[in-house]
């Protein structure tokens, strides 16, 4: 279903990436932009579903927080992907709350007039579909790494997506520049930061990873894949 061209901003697989230009513009023209600046929150955990966003451009966060106060992250989004689709299908509070890691670009389109235009363009709530399904399949995976593998698994398998999602082949390994701090690293891998720092510190050892400011250069993909695994 992905369209032959798609603006470079956009990650391929996200919904607004299954669409093609028409299909795009007709969305564009429903909504209002935009801009936030890193660290602002996009949508807040538990208030109503009173919109629907399309990232155009920038990478957030999406976390809840538990009963003791203690975040989890549950998944990053890319350009193209839409925010707060829920909420717009059940009508029910918001379950996590959307933090801006950096400067972003949105789209709010009120979810009345997102439910209309779904109605009479089938082939755009289809793609809908298709990328919330591929994110479910995702959030499942996740949650079994969180319950049966061990801490250096849960952050195997984390720095193998950051390198699919983000990385550079270059002559040493594939380099990533992570939109995480240490912090946040530690929440999407389910474990403590000095957790997260002693797996680290194990892969430098073992020569899989190098660490430096927010940059990780991965050695040896393979040794990680099997790690996760």
């Amino acid at each position: 279903m992905m369209p032959a061209e798609r603006p470079n901003d956009l990650v391929e697989g996200t919904f607004l990436a299954l669409l093609d230009g028409q299909e795009r513009d007709a969305l564009y023209a429903l909504g209002v932009r935009r801009g936030f600046p890193r660290g602002a929150a996009l949508m807040f955990q538990h208030e109503p579903g009173e919109r629907v966003m399309l990232l155009l451009a920038g990478r957030v966060k999406v976390t809840r927080a538990g009963p003791d106060g203690r975040e989890m992250l549950l998944s990053i989004r890319d350009p193209g992907d839409v925010l707060g689709e829920l909420a717009f299908i059940d009508d029910e509070p918001r379950l996590a709350t959307v933090t801006s890691l950096e400067a972003v670009q949105a789209l709010l389109i009120p979810p009345a007039t997102f439910r209309r235009h779904l109605e009479t363009t089938p082939r755009i709530a289809v793609a809908l579909l298709e990328a919330g399904t591929c994110r479910f399949r995702e959030t499942t995976l996740k949650w079994w790494q969180t319950t049966e593998a061990d801490t250096m698994g849960r952050l195997a398998a984390r720095i193998l997506e950051l390198a699919e999602r983000y990385g550079r082949p270059s002559e040493v390994g594939i380099t990533v520049v992570s939109p995480l701090s240490r912090e946040e690293l530690a929440a999407w891998t389910g474990a403590s930061r000095a957790g997260v720092a002693h797996a680290l510190q194990g892969f430098r050892e073992l020569g899989w990873v190098h660490t430096e400011h927010r940059t990780l250069i991965v050695r040896d993909i393979q040794a990680l894949r099997a790690r996760a695994a």
